[in-house]
This record gives structure tokens, C-alpha cells and sequence, in this order.
């Protein structure tokens, strides 16, 4: 019996060894630094009455991605704009579209080396992308190509990566002209947004221009870094006076392409189904509003509950996850009802010809003007900066449904935070 019960106990003992040193490496696992790109402009009344100071740069934070904590927000980097921000992990860069000085403006795409020991940011270099109003930035999987988005003048321009991870020169520019129907934002194109995407071995640029209600599509040579307008689908178009702003991808069950598109101006969000040996088709497009204020949608000003707000309500982020059980959600932000919204895309992953894509849930942001949000690295959370009350929230993802809920009710305080990104913890 005694040896028994020796036996029992030295289990017992090994189990919480084992349980122990798991959790150590789940908690080594998790260990992030967390990133905010912020523009450098005067403080608002609501970011002044919570002690929040004029932005000066790239921050740099602690972050835990299993209980989603931010902690030790410093700077990391003066600038004057960081407009978007995307990480690479090998080596550890940060790749920055804005400008660093004023004399930058809002043209030049930057390398920027982040210690993962420390978190401590280096300017490698800037390379001017040779648009105006440089408001996104994507690197291609292999990271030897940046996509820039240039809003003011519509041009989407491609720049190499060097060996060294430096930022090279432009390899192409890409740009159509066109208008919508809403002339007071659609008078030409706007470039939003670009991103690359492999598909059967081929690199493609997805290109949203608000200002032509169209997603460009084009062949990216990896060789050359040159672009050419697809032919079978040469763009995705959401309805007139849609805007297209932000996209994200995924498969549906037999292994096309699906491209999710927020688009900015009518606060809708549009899904397409893309072969591009056959071409494209729109499977939807879904409010991102309730229908009673639908009406009360402008440009100059939109009345939400009582309140005027100066911006209307236009819609800015998206993001898709698919959980461990097959379930694939799609987020999105509304700026103006200040919500962040979840949709099921699971007949749209399903392969059904007209799917449903019912609305899951909507959920303050408990800000003003939630411009960006992120999933953090593990899928577990929800990062969401409201621009212009200066707080960002984090988000716990329900792994069974994708709903949301707050992690925790106090914010971390940035001014005017419109960007983020992540790199691992390196001990």
C-alpha cells in the first residue's frame, strides 16, 4: 500500500512538474511587443480631460497575448506620422509608411529594425513611394516586396526589399483613372490599401481604390517587381458609391479565393468569390449599420443616437479568423456609431452561390472613432484604437462563437493611434 501510494504521489509530483513547465512555455510564448503608430496632431477636449498627451511617434508596449494586458508604454521612435505599420518576424523589421520629419510629409516608405530583446526601434532607411498621402503598407510573403497605398493621388506603388532588408527602389506604379458617384470624395481615385496574395504559385496585388469604387487586381512578377492588370479579373467591383477601404482574405471549402472588402463610404461590407482562370463574382454586400440610421448616412455629418458627429459614420477596419472548430467570423469597425461588429461567414466558406451572413454581434468600442484594430499574434484577441478619443482597447475572442469582450475596462491612452503591429519577445 505504501508503495502505492509513493507511486501515486511521485505521479502526482511529475503531472505538476509537467503542468508547470507548460504553462511556462505557453506564458514564454506569449510574450509580445506590441507596436502603435500614431499622428503628431493637437490633442482633443475627451484625450485632454484623461491626461492624454500629443503623440510623438512609434510606441512600444509590453504585451501578453493570453490575457491580452498591455504594459510599459513608452516611446520607441519619434516621427511625425507613422500612417500604417506591417511587421516581418525574420529578421525582426518594422516596414512604415508616413514621415518621420514634416519635410517627409506623407510619401516615403521606411525598414525599420526592432530589437526583440529590448523593443528598441532603428531607422534603416526611407525611400520616397512616389505617390502623395502614403496611408498603407504590405509586405510579400517571402519579404523581398512592399506594397504602398498612396491615397491623395490614387497610385499604388510596388518597392523592392533588399538583401540587407532595406528598402529599395520603386519596381512599379500602378494606377487608373476613375470616379464615383459621391463627387465630393470620389472626384478621382484614392488609393486605400494594397496587399499581396499567392494563388496557385502566383503573386497577386489586390488594389482598393475608394475614389473608383474598385479592387484592382494584378500579377506581381517576383523577378522584376513589375505589375500587370490581370486579365480575367482585372478588378473586383462592390456597388457605386461603396468606397472599398480595407480587405482581407480566405478559402472557401473547394479552395477559391475570398476577398472581404470594408467599404468606407456607405458602411457596407461586400464578399467575392475569385477564380482567376474563370474570373469573379460578388456574392454580397451587407450592411454594417442598422437600417434606421441608414438614412441619416453623409458625408459632411451623421446624427447616431442623439449625437452629431463631423465624420458621418464610415466604416475603417476588417479582419477574418477561422477558429479551431471551423467557424470562420469576419470584424469590422464602424466610425460614428463607434461599434465593432461580427459577422459568420460560414456559408460563405461553405461554397453556397447566395450565402447568408448573419450578424453575430455589435459591440461599443468605448471610444470615439475606432479608425484600426488588429488580431493579436495567437488569434485570442482584438486589438481597437479609437482615434479620436485616444484609448485602445483589447478584446477577448470568444474561441467558440468569435464574439467579443472586454478583457479589461481600462484603456491604454494614445493620441491619434492609427496603426500597430507585433514582434515576438526574444529573451
Amino acid at each position: 500500500m505504501r508503495k502505492l501510494s509513493f507511486i501515486a504521489a511521485l505521479l502526482c509530483a511529475t503531472l505538476v512538474l509537467l503542468s508547470t513547465a507548460v504553462r511556462a512555455q505557453d506564458a514564454k510564448d506569449a510574450e509580445y511587443w506590441i507596436y502603435f503608430g500614431t499622428m503628431g496632431s493637437d490633442t482633443t477636449p475627451e484625450m485632454r480631460e484623461h491626461g492624454v498627451e500629443r503623440s510623438q511617434g512609434i510606441y512600444v508596449a509590453k504585451y501578453n497575448a493570453l490575457t491580452g494586458e498591455v504594459s510599459d508604454v513608452t516611446l520607441a521612435l519619434k516621427a511625425q506620422a507613422a500612417g500604417y505599420i506591417a511587421t516581418t518576424s525574420n529578421p525582426p523589421m518594422l516596414y512604415v509608411v508616413g514621415g518621420l520629419e514634416p519635410r517627409d510629409g506623407w510619401s516615403k516608405a521606411f525598414a525599420i529594425s526592432a530589437d526583440p530583446k529590448t523593443g528598441a526601434l532603428s531607422v534603416v532607411n526611407g525611400v520616397d513611394a512616389e505617390g502623395h498621402g502614403a496611408c498603407h503598407v504590405s509586405v510579400n510573403s517571402e519579404g523581398t516586396y512592399l506594397g504602398a497605398a498612396n491615397y491623395n493621388s490614387g497610385i499604388f506603388s510596388v518597392l523592392s526589399i533588399n538583401a540587407d532588408h532595406s528598402v529599395g527602389k520603386v519596381t512599379a506604379k500602378f494606377h487608373r483613372d476613375g470616379s464615383g458617384p459621391l463627387t465630393r470624395r470620389q472626384e478621382h481615385s484614392y488609393g486605400h490599401s494594397s496587399y499581396f496574395v499567392e494563388d496557385n504559385g502566383v503573386t497577386h496585388v489586390f488594389m482598393s481604390d475608394l475614389g473608383a469604387d474598385k479592387v484592382y487586381c494584378a500579377t506581381l512578377d517576383v523577378q522584376t517587381g513589375a505589375l500587370t492588370q490581370d486579365e480575367k479579373v482585372p478588378y473586383l467591383a462592390p456597388p457605386p458609391g461603396a468606397g472599398p477601404r480595407h480587405l482581407c482574405f480566405a478559402r472557401d471549402k473547394n479552395d477559391k479565393l475570398i476577398v472581404f472588402s470594408i467599404n468606407e463610404l456607405d458602411s457596407t461590407l461586400s464578399a467575392f468569390r475569385v477564380d482567376f482562370n474563370e474570373g469573379a463574382e460578388r456574392l454580397g454586400t451587407w450592411t454594417t449599420i442598422q437600417d434606421k440610421y441608414r438614412d441619416k448616412l453623409t458625408d459632411e455629418e451623421s446624427l447616431v443616437d442623439g449625437k452629431t458627429y463631423t465624420y458621418g459614420n464610415k466604416t475603417a477596419a476588417i479582419e477574418v479568423l477561422t477558429l479551431a472548430n471551423g467557424r470562420t467570423v469576419v470584424y469590422a469597425s464602424n466610425r460614428g456609431q463607434d461599434s465593432i461588429v461580427v459577422f459568420d461567414a460560414s456559408e460563405v466558406i461553405a461554397g453556397k452561390e447566395e450565402p447568408n451572413f448573419p450578424l453575430l454581434q455589435r459591440i461599443p468600442s468605448y471610444g470615439r472613432f475606432p479608425r484600426f484594430f488588429m488580431l493579436d499574434p495567437l488569434n485570442r484577441h482584438l486589438v481597437v484604437s479609437n482615434k479620436m478619443s485616444g484609448s485602445i482597447y483589447v478584446y477577448t475572442i470568444d474561441q467558440e462563437t468569435g464574439e467579443l469582450s472586454l478583457a479589461s475596462e481600462e484603456p491604454t491612452r494614445l493620441a491619434w493611434c492609427i496603426a500597430g503591429g507585433f514582434i515576438k519577445v526574444e529573451k
